[in-house]
């Protein structure tokens, strides 16, 4: 996953995680929040969304350096646009572990996703050729000097 991180501009937080500056070995969800940037509510909707699941003391949650781990794949994944359903499954396989290396259904996840991606890009870049000729062809003439 560390491959992944440098490809979606998060390895300042996945340092975070790796334990790079990590002076504490529990944090706050404010602590949290102020560590990777996102807003409290964003932690906490990914919480519910099953992605995340801290202890509880209390009214209070902690993130142990696990949960920050995976938090930090959390937001990579979802910066390089993977819907929070294939973030599900890609979690649940690489919680089993290999060696530091993507498990191979988490690759298939995300060369799944890669197609869908580059299919968009082909609808898109049809889009524009077509809203390029409807202007040209809608344009009034521009009159002649």
């Amino acid at each position: 996953m560390e491959r992944f991180h440098e490809a979606a501009g998060t390895s300042d937080l996945a340092a975070l995680a790796g334990g790079d500056g990590m002076e504490q070995s529990f944090y706050f969800i404010g602590e949290l929040a102020e560590k990777t940037g996102l807003d409290p509510k964003t932690i906490r909707f990914y919480e519910r969304a099953g992605l995340l699941a801290p202890p509880r003391h209390g009214r209070f949650r902690t993130y142990r350096k696990t949960d920050v781990e995976r938090l930090v794949n959390v937001i990579t994944l979802r910066k390089l646009g993977v819907p929070l359903a294939r973030i599900r499954d890609i979690l649940a396989v690489e919680d089993v572990g290999n060696g530091g290396a993507a498990h191979p259904r988490a690759l298939r996840i995300l060369e799944g996703h890669l197609k869908v991606l580059k299919r968009k890009q082909r609808e898109l870049e049809l889009q524009i050729a077509q809203t390029e000729v409807a202007l040209a062809l809608n344009r009034p003439p521009t009159p002649a000097a």
